[in-house]
Order: C-alpha cells, then structure tokens, then sequence
C-alpha cells in the first residue's frame, strides 16, 4: 500500500479540474473505446450474472427514503366496468363505438390490458447514485463545485442528474470480503478498511486496476438484513480510487457507508463520509443492493461489468439492472 489513507486529508482535495469546470460525467469519462473493447474480451463461456435485486410491495428500504409502492391503474374488467358510465370516452375504452368496442373486438379478440403505477423514491433496490445525490458546504454544493443553491431546482439538480451519467461498459472485480474473512456475511457495524481491500484483492489473486469497476461483498443475501450496519470505511474507498483506479463502486447493501454500533462512521462525527468522498470529491458513481452472492459462489471474481440507467432528468438516482458476462 503506497501510503496510510486513514487521515482526512480527502476533506480538502478533489478532482473537479480534471475533466474541465463544466463536466458532469466524473469518472466515468475514463471509459474509453479500447477500455470497452478489453473488457469484453474478458467474455470466454457466455455466462450471465444478474446483479439486481428484485423489487416488491414490502421491500426492505433504507430510513432515509420512501417506501415503494406498485397500484395497479387499470385491469380488463376494471375498463370493462367503465362502460356504462359517465366517465369520459378518452379512457371508456369499451363505451359504445369507442377504441374496443369496434365489432371485431367485441365480438371475436376481446382484447384487454393491465397497466400500473409505480411510486417509489429512485433509490430503492439496486439503484446508482447520481453525482449530485449528496451535497456540502454552505451552499450546498456537488461534484464539481456546482451549487445546489444555484442549481437544484423543483424538478431535480439541473446538474450532475441520472440523465448525466454515461452507458457503463468496463472490467469489474467482486471483492467477497465475507469469503476473506472465512464468515457467511460480515459482522453488523464491521467497517471494511483500506487493509481488508488489499488483503481480499490478494487472497482471491486478483489484481485491481485503473477503470475498474469494483463491487464488496458484505454477505447481505436479499433481502435479509444479516450484517446490518456493515459497510465501507473512507479509507477503504480511497484505497481503492486512488492507488488502485476503480471509477465506479458497489456493494450489496442498501448504503455504502458503514456504521459503529453507537451509529457514528468512519470519520467521527460524520454521518456518510464514503459517499461524500466518492461522488462529491471524486465524481465516482454509487451502486447499492448489488446482489453477489452467485459470483461469489462461483468465485468469480473478474468479470465484464454493464450498467445502464435510464435518462431521468433531474433525478438523483436510478434503478439499474448490472449484470456480470464470463
């Protein structure tokens, strides 16, 4: 390890002029074609890993967000039912002469739908964070020094939103830090330090590079909640963004930050130093509530990564859907 990462010299040091005053990408800009090429050579058998969890009705959801709702919003028999009504014709689909009451439809398809509504914060399930996700400083500013004050609107940051962020095509790494310390999941409150990364990355003779994408494993099945609290330490992340280049970071919990058992964090007194580090001070995006454990099983631990989100404007988070290809 080239140097101690446990001081908080992070607190005043970033990279907003590496990619210019106007970038909103952060670290992904390091995903290159010849980056994107070589991590699809890594495919040799075919085989995929779905890396999402599954969402429900119930699901288990960080405090600090809404809850997740699916309400269905229309069913056949409910349209059905609207005909002899006085609802309007724009959605009587079965009133008399209207989209399916037509002869052919009445009488021969009976053609049908469902559809829903979803409510739910953006950050539920396996989800990546938006560089504008959290905020510092008194004027409540993000990656790049942009404003909050200047530039969050009612519809969302007007900078650095889910919309911003690139498709993501690159080597990924499973650190399966529970295999390493020879447990099914980490005890709750254990906080994984820079030394637990370099020791897992030697263990599992893995080496960890410049455009990694680098998931941890806690050993947090889904949708248990076996090591609660547990998570990484800031000094486990600038070990692994700064000597070791990772430009996006996960793990399978539903925050990134580990907590003591008196709910402090790595750094005492702040309350979620590794996401202030990583998507404000380094603009590396987030991802939580990655299932591992099918990697881990198979130890595999090198792996082509993907992982899209949908372009959401002005939104702080995504759903996202990261598979692994060997």
């Amino acid at each position: 390890m080239k140097k101690d990462y446990h001081d908080n010299s992070w607190l005043n040091e970033n990279v907003w002029d590496k990619y210019g005053k106007d970038d909103e990408v952060g670290a992904a800009q390091e995903i290159t074609q010849e980056s994107v090429l070589a991590a699809i050579q890594m495919i040799k058998k075919g085989k995929i890993y779905d890396l999402e969890t599954e969402r429900f009705k119930g699901m288990p959801v960080w405090a600090g967000h809404t809850g997740f709702e699916l309400v269905a919003y229309a069913s056949p028999k409910g349209r059905q039912n609207m005909k002899d009504t006085n609802i309007d014709a724009s959605v009587n689909w079965y009133k008399e002469g209207e989209w399916l009451d037509v002869p052919t439809n009445a009488k021969e398809y009976h053609m049908g739908l469902n559809t829903e509504i979803m409510i739910s914060s953006m950050h539920v399930g396996t989800h990546m964070d938006a560089l504008s996700h959290f905020t510092t400083g008194d004027d409540n500013h993000f990656y790049n020094g942009f404003s909050g004050d200047d530039y969050c609107t009612n519809f969302g940051p007007g900078r650095c939103d889910i919309a911003s962020t690139p498709p993501m095509v690159m080597r990924g790494v499973l650190l399966d830090m529970a295999g390493y310390k020879g447990v099914e999941h980490l005890p709750n409150n254990y906080i994984i330090t820079a030394e637990d990364c370099e020791g897992c990355a030697k263990w599992e003779g893995v080496e960890l590079r410049p455009g990694d994408a680098v998931m941890v494993r806690c050993a947090d099945a889904w949708p248990s909640d076996r090591c609660g609290d547990a998570g990484l330490g800031v000094s486990a992340a600038r070990y692994l963004v700064e000597e070791c280049g990772a430009i996006l970071l996960g793990d399978d919990k539903a925050c990134i930050d580990g907590f003591n058992a008196d709910g402090s964090t790595s750094v005492p007194e702040h309350p979620q130093p590794v996401h202030h580090y990583l998507l404000i001070q380094q603009g590396v995006h987030i991802l939580e509530y990655v299932q591992l454990d099918e990697l881990a099983a198979d130890k595999q631990y090198e792996f082509c990564f993907i992982c899209n989100v949908s372009k959401v404007r002005g939104a702080t988070g995504m759903f996202v859907r990261p598979i692994a290809i060997v």
